[in-house]
C-alpha cells in the first residue's frame, strides 16, 4: 500500500501530466452536475418505498480494486462513484455511458463544496488500451467521519477546494470547474438521500444510451505507463502510452 509520501509523488506526476497537455485538453470546463450511471433496476430499487426498497437512500459500499493496486482506499473505504467531466461541445455529461442507461445528476457545488466537506487526491492511473486517457480519483469526505480520519491518516494533506489542479470551486459564483486533461472521478463517502435532493430541486434523473455495465472488482491500471507509475513501485516504468488523443475513450469500469 502506498505511503502518504508515495501519494504525494503520484499527485506530482498527475500535475506534470496536466502541465504537458495542450489545446482544449489544457484548460478547465464548468461542471454544473456530478452524475452516476447505473441500470434502471438499480435506481428503481433505491427509490422504491417500503420494507423491500431503499426509500430513496443510496448507500455506500466498499471501493474495489480499480486503478492502482497499491491505492490505500482499495477495499478500505466505502463510497459512491460519481463522474464530473463534460462533453467539450455541449458542456453537459456525455450522451453515452458504459455503466447503465439511467443517470442520476446532482448539483455539483451543493454536493461537493457547499457543506463541511474535505477533498483528497487518492489515485492517478490509466488502462492498457493503447491510448492515453488518464484518470484521477478524488475522495470527498465529511469532517469528523471515519472516512475523513482514514484519509487524513493514509492520503495526507487535503486539497484546497478553491485552488487545485483537478476540480475546484469558485465561491463567488458557486460554480465548479474540472480539468479537461484527465477524467476526474469522485468517490463520495456519505450515503446520498436522492429523494430529499430531488425535493430540494438539486437532483434529477435522465436516460442515456448505455454501452455496458459495471465490471465486478474493477480493472487494474496500465503497468507500463511512465506518466502514472512510480519509479520505485512494483510496476515497470519502461513504456509510455500512445500519443493519440482520445477524449471519447470513456472509462470502462466501476
Amino acid at each position: 500500500m502506498y505511503s502518504k509520501e508515495d501519494l504525494q509523488e503520484l499527485k506530482l506526476k498527475a500535475i506534470l501530466y496536466l502541465q504537458s497537455k495542450t489545446g482544449m485538453y489544457s484548460g478547465y470546463q464548468e461542471c454544473s452536475v456530478i452524475y452516476r450511471n447505473k441500470s434502471s433496476s438499480y435506481f428503481n430499487h433505491i427509490m422504491k418505498r417500503g420494507r423491500w426498497g431503499g426509500n430513496g437512500m443510496m448507500e455506500t459500499y466498499t471501493k474495489d480494486n480499480n486503478g492502482d493496486p497499491q491505492c490505500p482506499i482499495n477495499n478500505n473505504l466505502d463510497g459512491l462513484f460519481f463522474s464530473c467531466n463534460t462533453d467539450f461541445d455541449t458542456g453537459m455529461p456525455p450522451e453515452h455511458s458504459p455503466f447503465g442507461e439511467k443517470r442520476l445528476c446532482i448539483d455539483a457545488y451543493e454536493m461537493l463544496f457547499a457543506d463541511d466537506h474535505t477533498i483528497y487526491f487518492s489515485d492517478f492511473y490509466c488502462f492498457d488500451h493503447g491510448k492515453k486517457t488518464h484518470y484521477v480519483t478524488i475522495v470527498v469526505t465529511s469532517l469528523g467521519t471515519y472516512a475523513d480520519e482514514f484519509c487524513q491518516q493514509h492520503l495526507g494533506k487535503n486539497l484546497n477546494p478553491t485552488n487545485n489542479p483537478f476540480i475546484f470551486c469558485c465561491q463567488v459564483s458557486n460554480t465548479v470547474h474540472v480539468s479537461c486533461g484527465v477524467w476526474v472521478e469522485i468517490l463520495f463517502t456519505d450515503d446520498v438521500d436522492i429523494r430529499y435532493l430531488m425535493q430540494q430541486e438539486l437532483a434529477y434523473f435522465e436516460d442515456c444510451e448505455s454501452t455496458g455495465y459495471s465490471k465486478p472488482n474493477g480493472l487494474p491500471k496500465n503497468a507500463y505507463c511512465h506518466h502514472c507509475n512510480l519509479e520505485d513501485s512494483d510496476y515497470s516504468d519502461t513504456e509510455s502510452c500512445s500519443d493519440s488523443d482520445d477524449s471519447d475513450n470513456y472509462y470502462s469500469w466501476r
